[in-house]
């Protein structure tokens, strides 16, 4: 591995946890504030919880996504310019 590649996995690693820490904060923060302005019921906390999960989630797997669809663009859109392909 290149530095370069190196220091990007690092800052990619680095971005995950953080919006994984930042999603975590602003969940609890929703459910303390719910919990205070109303009786908070079971299925505000799951429906809360599910959409930390599912944020989580899509956090966590959005730079592979972007990467596949990346390198899968060049079966669509051809890599090379107009009026130059075979």
């Amino acid at each position: 591995m290149s530095s370069l590649t190196s220091i990007l996995v690092i800052v990619l690693n680095f971005v995950r946890w953080a919006g994984l820490i930042v999603i975590a904060i602003v969940a609890i923060g929703i459910l303390i504030a719910e919990s205070a302005r109303t009786k908070l019921a079971a299925t505000r906390i799951i429906g809360v919880g599910a959409s930390a999960v599912l944020a989580g989630v899509v956090l966590w797997v959005l730079p592979a996504l972007i990467n596949y669809a990346r390198i899968d663009s060049n079966s669509i859109v051809p890599n090379f310019p107009v009026g130059y392909g075979s």
